[in-house]
């Protein structure tokens, strides 16, 4: 995908600081709206599924990664400095 968009959602999450809930989803532009809908259904994934979702670099989607960890709306289950890092949503659906 192109560096705009990765760049409009980098904004997007950077805009506020304030915790992202479920009802926020609908706030946000794609590809990333889907990719938390996607979180949210499976609770757990992996860099590669996020990274497979967003359409963008792997190092692109481990930034937004750390930017949903920092608003509460991920949890890091294994180290995010490993190759394959784990992930789990704080909510269900």
């Amino acid at each position: 995908m192109s560096d705009g968009l990765y760049d409009q959602i980098i904004q997007e999450l950077e805009s506020s600081k304030e915790a992202i809930h479920p009802a926020d989803v609908v706030m946000f532009s794609e590809p990333l709206r889907s990719t938390l809908d996607f979180i949210l259904n499976n609770k757990r994934f992996n860099l590669t599924e996020l990274t497979e979702k967003l359409q963008f670099t792997r190092e692109q989607s481990r930034r937004i990664a750390e930017l949903l960890t920092e608003r509460n709306f991920l949890n890091i289950l294994t180290s995010p400095y490993e190759e394959e890092p784990q992930y789990e949503t704080r909510f269900s659906k």
